[in-house]
Order: structure tokens, then C-alpha cells, then sequence
């Protein structure tokens, strides 16, 4: 419950940030960054979007009366994307969105694990009790809300890598 949601808010903080630092000249000319006109606004649909993420876990939190979907993970998807192009922090977006990253990967090599074994010994084997891996840690025994805080302290800490890394980009 809340996985996407608070990863989302997570990484439209960092992008909020990033974009008031760009629609400042002297922040942007300090950090050594792209001076980008107007970025100001993006920081506020980025102040917004964490707000609407927070309202949602209200409701989304243990034991959930809403749930997201794909309609929802894909647009907020779309949005952390569309926002590192407008931003020009493509590269960034790998690691504010790291735990997204973990999550794709886990689901590929699942897949390439499993038809390389199948090819191999006629058997398919599992890399993971069940991709994505935050499912794997489910049937490993932890907790739901465990597995979804643990990915949150993850995301929260990739979070500050990425902001670290804003004055060597």
C-alpha cells in the first residue's frame, strides 16, 4: 500500500527542488546548472503533485480503501519523465527514481533468468520468488507496510545521492 505514491512524492520533491534551483539565476549559476526560464512553474505542478501523492496515501495506507492502478503509476510515470526532459536531468532521473529502476530490473531478469534456464535445462527456474521484487520480500515473510517503508527509506536516501551530485553534474 503506497508504494508508488510515496516513491512519487519522493522523487516530485526532489524534481520541485531541482526545479526552482533552474528558475533561479544566481542558484542555477552556483550549482553550476542550466538556467532554464519559467522552471519556477514546473516546481509548482512538482509541490502539487506531492500533495495530491500525500492525499492519496490518506486513503491508500493499510488497510487500503483506494487503490492507484496503472492509470495512475503510468501518468505520474510519464510526469517524473516528462519533467527530467523539461529540466534537462535525464541521467538524474536514474537515481531519484532508483527504486523504479530496481523494480524494471528485477521484472527483466526474472524473465531473461527464466527463458535462459528454460533453454538451457528444459526447466525454467526463478531468479526471485516473484517479480517485481518488492513482491519477493512479501513471500520472503516481511510485511507488507515493511517492504513499502523500506523502499521509501530507499528512495528517500537516493533522493539526497542525487542532490549531492548537483554541483559535479
Amino acid at each position: 500500500d503506497g508504494l508508488a505514491a510515496g516513491l512519487v512524492a519522493i522523487c516530485m520533491l526532489v524534481f520541485g527542488a531541482i526545479a526552482y534551483i533552474a528558475s533561479r539565476t544566481e542558484w542555477s549559476y552556483y550549482l553550476n546548472s542550466i538556467f532554464i526560464e519559467g522552471a519556477g512553474e514546473l516546481s509548482i505542478f512538482c509541490i502539487a503533485a506531492v500533495g495530491g501523492c500525500i492525499g492519496f496515501l490518506w486513503y491508500n495506507s493499510h488497510p487500503a480503501s483506494v487503490f492507484m492502478g496503472d492509470t495512475g503509476s503510468l501518468s505520474l510515470g510519464a510526469a517524473l519523465g516528462t519533467l527530467s526532459i523539461l529540466l534537462k536531468k535525464e541521467i538524474l532521473l536514474v537515481i531519484i527514481g532508483g527504486v523504479f529502476v530496481i523494480e524494471t530490473m528485477s521484472v527483466i531478469l526474472q524473465v531473461l533468468y527464466f527463458k535462459y534456464t528454460k533453454r538451457n535445462t528444459g526447466e525454467g527456474k526463478k531468479l526471485f520468488k516473484m517479480a517485481p521484487i518488492h513482491h519477493h520480500y512479501e513471500l520472503l515473510g516481511w510485511h507488507e507496510n515493511k517492504v513499502v517503508v523500506r523502499f521509501w527509506i530507499l528512495g528517500i536516501l537516493l533522493a539526497l545521492i542525487s542532490l549531492t551530485t548537483f554541483k559535479i553534474q
